[in-house]
């Protein structure tokens, strides 16, 4: 059985691969892919795999690009969250952070350190994820240039510390989910007791209102909203919503029975 991430080793993805892989008994054996299309190709395949793919950060954005991929891959579930601390830190074979010029890493850690990168002027480049970009700096035979990537990553490539926490937010944070197909049954012990749903409003006034309504009077707290385009007309919108609760809940029950008076579609995500 395998886990699947997105990244190279010692990347964020296989830091939190690593702890999940550990909580469900060290039994699966941890593959990574260049890019999130090629994980979902592979969980089509093999339906007791697992992914751990990041879905948001609390400085930087949501991982679009992983979520509209639930809605390509409606035979997928989730079936655990689980946040990671972010410490970043800039890695380079120079021990002078003045002979800096440019950095490369996931776009996602970039934009996490931007006032970092602008205060010392350096030029920053997207790659495709940290770990990878910390091997590019090690291969290369140039002391301009540096990595934001994590402690794990650059220690072995044998790159100096130039330093760390350069990420601008206190606490920064990524939240992970667990993917794996419908069929699979997994039993572990960190349930959050959180559902994940996304839903195309109709088109009237104060339509989102009242689908929010559909909540508070059901006393159900919403722990995350994002509007995001629906991929189907232009400039219109879905919206992404995640709440405390099971589906199971009479309370719940009836929310998501109001809401389907004032909706087009609604896509459940799952629980977890």
């Amino acid at each position: 059985m395998k886990i699947y991430y997105q990244g190279i080793a010692w990347a964020y993805s296989h830091n939190v691969s690593n702890i999940v892989n550990e909580k469900l008994g060290g039994k699966y054996d941890l593959e990574w892919k260049p890019n999130f299309d090629l994980v979902w190709q592979e969980l089509e395949k093999d339906k007791t795999a697992l992914w751990v793919l990041p879905i948001e950060n609390s400085y930087a954005w949501s991982v679009h690009a992983n979520l509209y991929n639930f809605l390509r891959h409606n035979n997928m579930k989730i079936i655990w969250e689980y946040t990671l601390s972010v410490n970043h830190c800039l890695w380079a074979k120079t021990d002078n952070i003045k002979d800096i010029r440019k950095v490369f890493s996931h776009p996602q850690a970039v934009a996490q350190c931007h006032n970092f990168l602008r205060k010392n002027n350096i030029e920053w480049n997207n790659f495709a994820d940290t770990s990878a970009a910390a091997k590019m700096v090690w291969e290369w035979n140039d002391n301009t240039i540096a990595a934001i990537a994590s402690k794990q990553a650059c220690a072995i490539y044998w790159l100096n510390i130039l330093e760390e926490k350069i990420q601008d937010q206190d606490g920064n944070r990524t939240r992970f989910f667990v993917v794996t197909s419908v069929d699979n049954e997994i039993n572990y012990s960190d349930k959050q007791k959180k559902v994940s749903i996304i839903f195309e409003t109709k088109h009237e006034p104060a339509v989102l209102y009242k689908c929010l309504w559909c909540f508070a009077t059901n006393r159900i707290n919403l722990t995350k909203i994002e509007s995001l385009p629906s991929l189907k007309n232009p400039f219109t919108y879905m919206f992404w919503i995640d709440f405390e609760g099971e589906l199971d809940n009479e309370w719940v029950k009836y929310a998501m029975n109001e809401l389907k008076y004032y909706t087009t579609e609604i896509n459940i995500l799952w629980k977890y």
